[in-house]
């Protein structure tokens, strides 16, 4: 146990020179500029939402007015008594958007094609202005095609109305997990980077054979291995911790099981592993190892639906991604995220973690071929 303590601690010195301290800190910054990001959109889109006031004047107050500007389609919706008063309330801002309807029967002047019965106008060029001609374009399709007469059209509009799918936007749990998600995503192809480089100690002390002066030593060639691959499992597991530590400080509305978190850093550090001693086993030098590396943490990072759901995907893309640990990472992620079943993410680690042993003892029966074939 000594041995290999001494040898993690070298792991650790090895890696941690010039400036890849600052990886340390690398989660808190991915949590940071996440959050910064995403609340900068919802803002906007609050801002957009709050802004979108429809202020309408019509000389026609029958229901067919009604049917051209449904109220649930805009934010805000109120008539006025004149041209003026509408133009004025738009120059003050209190509106985005003015309609004027010149007509006293609208229905009738739609139906005979009449020009310029009806006038949209807003201070800006904004899609404000566009969503509500679409909506009005809507509704004079409607009264072209629902019956003959004004009688029918209401009967029919009404039937379309009580049959029409409703679609009211709320903060779901999936809009509330996205930006976890997404962070969790980027902090995976980090991570990995992270733990190709702390096994890399591994390969240049084999280039350099500092390997076997060690190994004249009193430790073993499986302290020697093992010792690296703890220092690793340290450095990661700090990093997986750090970030959900993060999850935490920083988003006050982070209400997850605690437990679960510490179980899937644990487990993600254990996919680093077993993704960085794969690709050193099929790698001849340090430039091979890097250049491998950087192909294939991308890629695995999005076929394992780090960002893109793999539900989205191909279907021989789907069969590839289960044998891929980081699926199930993900897979556990969201379903902490979303309060999955106990049972289900603890089969996701499993499989995980199951997977990523499968790798890494594959690691160390090509690392005693080769040692025997150099032996022979």
């Amino acid at each position: 146990m000594k041995n290999i303590m001494i040898i993690l601690k070298h792991n650790l010195k090895c890696t941690m020179k010039g400036w890849f301290w600052l990886v340390l800190i690398f989660p808190i910054a991915i949590n940071i500029l996440v959050s910064v990001l995403v609340d900068k959109v919802d803002s906007s889109l609050e801002d957009s939402n709050n802004s979108f006031n429809v202020g309408i004047y019509t000389k026609d107050n029958s229901e067919i007015v009604d049917g051209l500007l449904p109220p649930d389609k805009v934010g805000s919706f109120f008539k006025v008594s004149s041209v003026k008063e509408l133009k004025e309330t738009l120059d003050k801002g209190d509106i985005s958007v003015g309609v004027i309807i010149n007509s006293k029967d609208i229905y009738k002047d739609i139906k005979t094609n009449k020009e310029g019965t009806i006038e949209v106008i807003s201070q800006s060029n904004s899609g404000n202005k566009e969503y509500i001609l679409s909506v009005i374009n809507t509704g004079i399709m409607q009264i072209q095609s629902f019956g003959d007469n004004k009688g029918e059209y209401l009967k029919l509009y009404k039937e379309y109305e009580k049959n029409s799918y409703k679609f009211t936007y709320e903060n779901s749990d999936l809009s509330y997990a996205f930006h976890y998600i997404i962070m969790f995503g980027l902090f995976e192809i980090a991570f990995l980077i992270i733990g190709g480089r702390c096994i890399a100690p591994l390969l240049k002390e084999r280039e350099l054979k500092i390997d076997r002066r060690i190994l004249m030593s009193k430790i073993s060639k499986v302290e020697y291995t093992l010792g690296h691959i703890l220092g690793c499992f340290v450095l990661l597991l700090f990093q997986g911790v750090t970030l959900v530590a993060t999850f935490y400080i920083l988003n006050p509305q982070f209400d997850i099981n605690l437990i679960w978190m510490m179980l899937l850093s644990f487990a993600l550090s254990i996919v680093g592993i077993a993704v960085a001693l794969v690709v050193l086993s099929i790698s001849n030098n340090s430039t091979m190892y890097y250049t491998l590396l950087s192909v294939i943490v991308t890629p695995m990072c999005l076929l394992s639906g780090g960002f893109l759901p793999i539900e989205f995907m191909p279907e021989s893309v789907q069969h590839f991604s289960l044998i891929l640990p980081l699926t199930w990472i993900n897979s556990a992620f969201k379903k902490i995220i979303m309060e999955g079943s106990y049972l289900s993410i603890g089969l996701d680690l499993l499989a995980a973690v199951s997977i990523s042993l499968v790798l890494i003892m594959l690691y160390l029966v090509l690392e005693r071929k080769r040692k025997n074939k150099l032996t022979c």
